[in-house]
């Protein structure tokens, strides 16, 4: 296994570990959980397209095959929801408790991946067995 494919999964889990505290700083000040979600989404809109011209990949975005876009906006919608799900949350619960709750997301991975990618991988007994480990925890740090 490569180093990035160890490294680029903590600097995702570091990078969404600071999302509901800087939320939760911005709903201090402007109590507008969709707003605020809005302009994180708006942001990432941005960078996403700064990037992909900036890398020379623009060109790419128009090859894609339809069924791929639809995927994508479907798995864009699912991201917008997430967002918009936990900066409301975070008006009325603490950080420490709203962030844990979206650590279950390997419990609704686990059985759409079951249900939906059977085909392309495989559910193992370990994959299980993490996953009980993960809710586990999050009822631990919750109660």
């Amino acid at each position: 296994m490569r180093t990035s494919g160890i490294i680029y999964p903590f600097l995702a889990a570091f990078c969404y570990g600071t999302t509901p505290i800087m939320a939760k700083l911005g709903l201090q000040l402007s109590n507008e959980p969709l707003f605020g979600a809005c302009i994180g989404i708006v942001t990432g809109v941005v960078v996403y397209t700064v990037y992909f011209f900036m890398s020379g990949q623009g060109a790419e975005l128009s090859s894609l095959p339809w069924q791929a876009g639809v995927y994508f906006c479907l798995a864009g919608l699912a991201s917008t929801l997430a967002i918009f799900s936990l900066f409301w949350a975070l008006e009325y619960l603490p950080a420490v408790v709203a962030a844990p709750f979206t650590s279950t997301v390997p419990l609704v991975t686990l059985v759409l991946s079951h249900l939906i990618l059977h085909d392309l991988e495989r559910v193992t007994r370990a994959d299980v067995v993490g996953t009980i480990f993960i809710v586990a925890g999050v009822v631990v740090l919750v109660s």
